[in-house]
């Protein structure tokens, strides 16, 4: 069986590691684009000609991953895919490469959790164009889902950009639990970089914490 290559377009370098450890090397090998800048692009453009900006150089980035002998790829930042939402804009820039949004798996095996859950961000920027998709995505399954959000503390995510990663995962760790000790509904990691402290929630309170990697793998075996 041949080996897959995918393009993997990051908001952050640190979630490259999240992709090397939790995919089967014999099956795919990746090669990986990092842009933390459009990032803050992102968080700051509130002016329509700076979103269209961003907008334009990250179909240029998924144009050049394309052209990079690729058989899909995947976007792991949760940004850069509200960014491009609807994703046909990223579908005509590959020219018909597979493009999968970490986030649309990962919808898939929430809505299979049953009708409601708690979705937990670190990002308050990436918030609303989450939960927009998945409300367009839970209606096109004629479904009624009912979710909640909840973000990590003020500065939470900060610790990630500033290359604390220890801290950051202990906070969102601590943050998880707490969710999970308040509510009756399933509690859902919303981001990538939240999976080693959706893990360590996972197996400190024994309950069930969905996160985009888990999901993520189960899409990834259709290309095989």
């Amino acid at each position: 069986m041949a080996v897959k290559r995918l393009g993997c377009l990051h908001g952050h370098h640190s979630n490259i590691r999240y992709l090397e450890e939790g995919l089967d090397h014999e099956a795919f090998s990746c090669l990986h684009f990092v842009d933390p800048g459009a990032i803050h692009w992102l968080t700051r453009a509130a002016a329509s000609e700076e979103a269209r900006q961003v907008q334009a150089k990250l179909r240029g980035q998924l144009e050049w991953i394309a052209g990079c002998g690729v058989d899909a790829i995947v976007m792991t930042c949760t940004n850069y895919i509200a960014a491009l939402s609807p994703l046909e804009q990223a579908l005509e820039a590959t020219g018909g490469i597979p493009v999968i949004a970490i986030d649309e798996p990962w919808f898939d095996e929430l809505l299979k959790l049953g009708d409601e859950a708690v979705v937990a961000f670190t990002n308050p920027a990436t918030v609303e164009g989450t939960m927009e998709r998945l409300r367009a995505h839970a209606k096109l399954q004629g479904r009624e889902f009912k979710s909640q959000t909840a973000v990590s503390a003020p500065g939470c995510f900060e610790m990630l950009l500033q290359g604390r990663e220890a801290a950051y995962a202990e906070q969102v760790e601590a943050f998880l639990l707490g969710l999970i000790q308040r509510s009756s509904a399933p509690v859902a990691a919303a981001q990538l970089s939240m999976t080693d402290a959706a893990a360590r929630a996972e197996a400190a309170s024994g309950a069930r914490v969905l996160s985009p990697m888990q999901a993520l793998r189960s899409r990834l075996e259709r290309l095989r």
